[in-house]
């Protein structure tokens, strides 16, 4: 798992940690992920207080820029 208090080991402005959290590089918890239960997983995210996913992408760092984007212009 990241350790919050080290940057350096986030790989982007928005991380998928093992626990399933979705956090900012500042350590701002925003949502969940979880995959599908299909053979060729898909990365899903769920933004915290809601129950479907809202982004859903093959790539983790696609994702991961959707999701920045979105978190950016809330």
């Amino acid at each position: 798992m990241i350790n919050l208090n080290d940057k350096e080991g986030m790989r982007f402005s928005i991380n998928l940690l093992e626990d399933g959290s979705v956090i900012t590089i500042d350590g701002e918890y925003i949502g969940t992920w979880s995959t599908d239960d299909l053979k060729d997983a898909f990365y899903q995210f769920t933004p915290e207080g809601t129950s479907n996913p809202l982004f859903t992408n093959p790539f983790v760092g696609f994702l991961c820029k959707e999701i920045e984007d979105w978190h950016n212009n809330k």
